[in-house]
Order: C-alpha cells, then sequence, then structure tokens
C-alpha cells in the first residue's frame, strides 16, 4: 500500500520531460540574458540559477526560479545592493519587475505563470550577507542527493498536504533545503517520518558533525553543512513542527494518499456560541514583511483580551489583495460591569492605608483588601477599537493603514467568500 501511494503521489508531481524543457529553455534565456547585461556593466559578478530547479528537487507546476547574481566579494556592500537592482530587473518581453527586501533588496520578475527572483550576494567562503549561503546550500545538496530526488519531492508534497512546507513568515514551515537536508541524514522519505515520529524537542541532526548542539535552544536544531554556525530550522516554529510530528505518526499509523494533497487552511467556527471578530487593515505589502507584523500584533491583542477578562478561543492571520488581518473567536458571555481590584494585604500598613484612602467603599478578601471599580471595556469591540486607535502593540506598517472590524455573521461572510487561507 505504502509503495502504491508513492507511485501514484510521484506521477503527479515529478516534472515531465515537456515541463522540464520549458522551465530549462525558459532559466537558459534568463542567464544569457544577464549575463549580457552584466558584461555591458563591466561588472566582476556571474549568473547561477540555485534553489529546487538548479538541484532538481522541484515539484511539477512549481513556477519559481532562483537565480543569483553573484559579485566578487571585492565589490562594496552598497555597490552589490546598487547594482543587483539594475542588473536583476529582466528586461525581456512580457516580464514584469519589482522590487522587494530580505536582508537587502532583490528583484522579482514574472512571466506568465512564472515568478524569477533575482538576488545579488556574494561570491565569499565568509558569509558577507545572509544569502551568499544559498549557492554553497545548492552545490551541497547536488553533491549529497544522490538518487533520492524523488523522495525529497514525497517530502515536500508531503508537508505541502498537511501545512506545514515553506519558511515563509506567514507559514513558519520547513524550507526546501531543510527538506533535503533531512532526506540526505535520513537516506528516504519513509525514514524522515518514522524518525520524526519520534523526535523530542531539541531535536539534533549534525550532517558533517561540525557543529554545537550548546549553541541553539530551538525546538528542531540541523546545523547546516555550509555554515556549522546556523540552524537551518531556525525559521520553523514550534507548531509547524508539532503539526509535522503529528501527521508523521498519522500517516504510518494509516497511509493515504490524502496527506499528499494540498487543502486552504480556512477559518471554522469551532465553538457554537463564540463571537467571530475579524480586524481588516488595507495597504499592500509583502508577505515576509506584514506576517510578522499581524503575528505581533495578535499575540499583543489576545494577551490583552484576556487581561479584560474576555476569553480568546483561537485566532489566526489572512492576506487577500490589499486586504489583511487578524481573525478572533472569542467566547461569548455577558460580563459584571464592575470587576474586582485588588489591593495589598492588610498586614502592608503602608500600603494598606493608601489604598484604603484612595477609594471610597473597600472590601475585605482574606487578607487582601480589594474595591469594586467599573470594567474598561464591556464587550471585545470597544477594547478592540482602542487598541488600534491608541496603535499600543500594533506593527510598525500597520499603524498608518486604514482599518474596519466585521463581526460575526459579516465577518464569517467575508472569510468564506474571500476563501482566505487562515494560519494559527
Amino acid at each position: 500500500m505504502f509503495s502504491d501511494i508513492k507511485a501514484n503521489v510521484l506521477k503527479e508531481i515529478v516534472p515531465s520531460d515537456v515541463e522540464r524543457k520549458e522551465v530549462t529553455s525558459l532559466a537558459t534565456r534568463i542567464v544569457e540574458h544577464l549575463a549580457q547585461k552584466i558584461s555591458r556593466e563591466k561588472i566582476n559578478a556571474r549568473v547561477e540559477v540555485v534553489g529546487s530547479i538548479a538541484k532538481d528537487t522541484w515539484i511539477s507546476k512549481d513556477r519559481d526560479l532562483d537565480i543569483f547574481i553573484v559579485f566578487d566579494k571585492s565589490i562594496p556592500l552598497e555597490e552589490l545592493k546598487k547594482m543587483g537592482l539594475i542588473l536583476g530587473k529582466i528586461e525581456l518581453e512580457g516580464f514584469t519587475s519589482e522590487t522587494a527586501y530580505a536582508n537587502h533588496p532583490y528583484t522579482i520578475n514574472r512571466f506568465k505563470e512564472f515568478k524569477i527572483d533575482v538576488v545579488p550576494c556574494y561570491d565569499s567562503i565568509e558569509i558577507i550577507t545572509a544569502v551568499d549561503r544559498t549557492p554553497h546550500h545548492t552545490r551541497f545538496v547536488k553533491e549529497n542527493i544522490g538518487d533520492l530526488r524523488n523522495d525529497v519531492r514525497l517530502l515536500k508534497q508531503f508537508m505541502k498536504g498537511v501545512g506545514v512546507y515553506s519558511s515563509e513568515q506567514k507559514i513558519q514551515g520547513f524550507a526546501g533545503y531543510l527538506c533535503e537536508l533531512l532526506i540526505i541524514h535520513y537516506k528516504s522519505f519513509e525514514n524522515v517520518l518514522k524518525s520524526a515520529a519520534n523526535w523530542e524537542h531539541g531535536e539534533y541532526i549534525d550532517i558533517k558533525k561540525k557543529g554545537g548542539k550548546g549553541d541553539f535552544k530551538d525546538p528542531l536544531i540541523v546545523i547546516d553543512p555550509v555554515d556549522p554556525k546556523r540552524n537551518v530550522a531556525s525559521a520553523l516554529s514550534l507548531d509547524r513542527l508539532s503539526e509535522f510530528i503529528h501527521y508523521s505518526r498519522v500517516f504510518l499509523e494509516s497511509p493515504s494518499v490524502e496527506y499528499f494533497k494540498k487543502k486552504k487552511k480556512l477559518f471554522v467556527k469551532r465553538f457554537p456560541e463564540s463571537e467571530v471578530y475579524v480586524i481588516m487593515f488595507e495597504g499592500e505589502m509583502l508577505d515576509d514583511i506584514i506576517y510578522p507584523q499581524l503575528r505581533k500584533s495578535a499575540k499583543y491583542i489576545s494577551t490583552i483580551l484576556e487581561k479584560n477578562d474576555f476569553k480568546p478561543l483561537s485566532y489566526g492571520l489572512f492576506k487577500k489583495g490589499e486586504f489583511s488581518g487578524i481573525v478572533f473567536e472569542v467566547e461569548k458571555y455577558v460580563l459584571s460591569p464592575v470587576v474586582k481590584h485588588y489591593g495589598p494585604k492588610v498586614f502592608d500598613r503602608a500600603n494598606y492605608d493608601s489604598f484604603i484612602s484612595k477609594y471610597k467603599e473597600t472590601f475585605i478578601e482574606g487578607d487582601r483588601v480589594y474595591t469594586l471599580r467599573p470594567r474598561n471595556f464591556s464587550n471585545p469591540l470597544g477594547l478592540f477599537l482602542n487598541i488600534l486607535n491608541e496603535k499600543e502593540g500594533i506593527g510598525k506598517n500597520m499603524k498608518s493603514m486604514s482599518f474596519k472590524i466585521l463581526k460575526d455573521e459579516r465577518a464569517l461572510s467575508f472569510l468564506i467568500g474571500e476563501e482566505v487561507d487562515i494560519y494559527i
């Protein structure tokens, strides 16, 4: 059964000869174009195709190309940034370009269904910028992957199916390079799942045995064979790691092709009597910029809800076109108009006297003095509005965005109608 499942999945995810020819032809065309631009600018640099295309670990119908312009390390960083953007724009018919920002600026080009990232980096063994490792990663995988490329494809597709693939900020899952290292280390797709099913917190993998476990506190530690001071799994969240361990166990217990089918993470109201709120921010922004800010804001708001006696049952993040935001499911109940406000113990005479003089009506509970004060917020909506208007705890870019709040039926209609992916 297991072998049949793998065979059926591989039929769908291994690129066909026609598809390979199309991708190779486009990559060759782009490399030649960029090389001509480098030559005209008389820059000491070269073009390299990196990533899953170069390593032949890509999945059919994936249309992401990673192309690096590798500069000589003698070129100053500011010059690399400037020339990287000039060279990175693909000036061929049918292509569009935009500037994106990570560790330093790079160019996202689009052609038909293809997305082509052109990234400047240094040709250096000593890592100068974070992306300098990538060409070395590509070479390491090509030299060590052997005949395990389809095992990589199976692992990637499984992770896509259960929603833990991609190190992008909106998912915080397993990067493609991390998948490749797991296959190189464990030697097969099955072995990765069997091992993952028994991973412990702080699981340590060091293919070249050159790292140091004590240097990291992450839930999964996979030492980068290119840079032993780096944990390849550092961007992996505890949630995504735990989900992968869980789905590895349930798949091994009862294998099914369904685990390989990617599904949208749609919001589901879990509690019949809860209230659902959608906080929408308007403004176009790259995923890797907006998602960390949404996540930070959601955690802050969730904490404030709890402090004000509103119980958040779940929250998620979404992005759709020019809108991004947070959805909260909050337990529904009527709060009293006043709340206990505790003071010091009666044995703390100085602070006790100060508390008694400050409040007109006080009571004793155990050895503590308390008073009753009006609640700051009688419902979650008032709390949301206060936070958003005061802008405390809200992501930097989100502070200047216009917002609106949808509740219950309007919120649910928006989430269903827009087919928004929810990432918890």
